[in-house]
């Protein structure tokens, strides 16, 4: 909770605006979708900040504070700035309230076709939101299943581990397998 409200009161501070890009989701685990959603969504907005808002509830055996050691890891292979933060209620919450305390950037929020509606509140409201406007993300490499991969990791699958970048190196990946248990 403090490192949320520690970066609110950080951005809220900044006098020159950023484009910043919000990409919430559950992220159990974060997989290399994710990954290449949130490259996607850099380069569409040209941004120079990004922020990743996990979901605080397990999903199976994987936990929010293992998908946050995950991101840790992808962040440094992406090219600016990222953090990484477990939602204190709901990341579409988190979206929500990082928007209306930051109305001096240009915020972009990431959202997949299906998670569209969720954000309609900004469209209904785009002269209050005029800052704020939603990426619809095309799916990455087909659309990977999140219980597929869960599944895969609880089961100790020889390819449990399709789900990390291509990008991501053999020393990483290897600290991905001990955060999973799969070393």
């Amino acid at each position: 909770m403090k490192q949320f409200a520690s970066l609110y009161k950080t951005l809220l501070e900044e006098a020159t605006p950023k484009r910043v890009v919000l990409l919430p989701g559950g992220f159990k685990p974060p997989h290399k979708g994710h990954f290449k959603a949130l490259e996607y969504l850099i380069n569409d907005a040209n941004a120079e900040q990004a922020i990743v808002y996990i979901g605080k509830s397990p999903r199976d055996e994987i936990t929010s504070d293992q998908s946050l050691a995950i991101w840790n890891i992808y962040k440094n292979y992406i090219t600016i700035p990222v953090d990484v933060i477990v939602s204190p209620v709901t990341p579409v919450k988190s979206v929500y309230e990082f928007c209306d305390l930051n109305p001096q950037h240009v915020i972009f929020v990431g959202a997949g076709e299906e998670d569209q509606d969720r954000f309609s509140y900004f469209q209904k409201n785009k002269e209050k939101y005029s800052y704020v406007s939603i990426v619809s993300i095309p799916p990455q490499f087909g659309r990977i299943s999140g219980t597929e991969t869960r599944n895969k990791i609880m089961d100790k699958s020889p390819d449990a581990l399709h789900f990390i970048p291509d990008e991501i190196s053999e020393a990483d990946s290897d600290k991905i397998k001990k955060i999973l248990g799969l070393d």
